[in-house]
């Protein structure tokens, strides 16, 4: 019985997976769905089984390629009580409603379905604490100031969301902001951001490598550099830097020397 459900459960994970996570659409899921969530969705409607970040996953299956909060961790601060925690673990359903529709909050009506009205940086301040520098208090980030060049076009969220705490050029979450240069506090490593990596790989082509050939770490948003390019937040590395840059690695994942 036990090894028919061990199959059995991953096949409705799948199953699910070709129904909603290619459609597009946010979540519609039908009665005989509950179970892939929920241990006992009659007797106990908050009943969340452990494997709950699977089945997310199961879904949503580029989640891997993005920038995402770990899930299945003990958290290490208090986490408020609207924020729940399963088995004691922060999860998917920590920072996320799954049924919005059923939820006493008016505020979630975007694909996010997050469980404050906040965004960004500032979503993130529920939990996380913010020094006298703007940082967000889980390790030293590098200063620096941010320079806009062209105000035709836009930058992506997440290089906003860092600007916003690495200078205060954006004052609020919603504020567009122009491509330009980030100012390292060395300026060796001052950097473009929002600008097409194809086209300038297209104008030196002697320099720059190919985006089809960069690391999977090494992330372009919509085909242009961002500050999530060479730096995650959720990283290891020294930096934040998305890969160990020993021996100039990183920088030599895009440059030609």
């Amino acid at each position: 019985m036990k090894k028919a459900l061990f199959i059995i459960f991953p096949l409705l994970i799948a199953v699910a997976a070709a129904v909603f996570g290619l459609s597009g659409q946010g979540h519609e899921f039908s009665d005989d769905r509950c179970v892939l969530c929920h241990s006992d969705v009659k007797v106990n409607p908050g009943s969340i089984k452990p494997t709950i970040t699977l089945a997310c996953k199961a879904c949503h299956l580029k989640l891997e390629q993005k920038k995402s909060h770990p899930s299945d961790i003990y958290p290490t601060m208090t986490i408020p009580d609207d924020m729940p925690l399963t088995d004691g673990k922060l999860t998917c359903l920590t920072c996320h409603f799954v049924h919005p529709e059923d939820s006493m909050q008016p505020f979630t009506d975007n694909h996010l379905f997050l469980r404050r009205a906040s965004r960004g940086i500032f979503f993130c301040t529920i939990c996380h604490k913010i020094d006298k520098k703007r940082h967000i208090v889980y390790e030293n980030v590098h200063a620096g100031t941010y320079r806009v060049t062209d105000r035709t076009t836009r930058i992506d969220s997440v290089s906003l969301e860092c600007i916003e705490c690495h200078d205060t050029y954006a004052r609020s979450e919603n504020e567009p902001l122009g491509a330009g240069t980030w100012n390292h506090s060395n300026k060796d490593y001052n950097h473009p951001i929002g600008v097409s990596y194809n086209k300038i790989t297209s104008k030196k082509m002697h320099k720059f490598r190919p985006e089809g050939v960069l690391n999977r770490e090494v992330r372009l948003f919509n085909g242009k550099i961002g500050c999530g390019t060479c730096h995650n937040i959720y990283s290891g590395e020294k930096k934040m830097l998305v890969i160990n840059n020993r021996g100039s690695r990183l920088c030599l994942e895009c440059h030609i020397k």
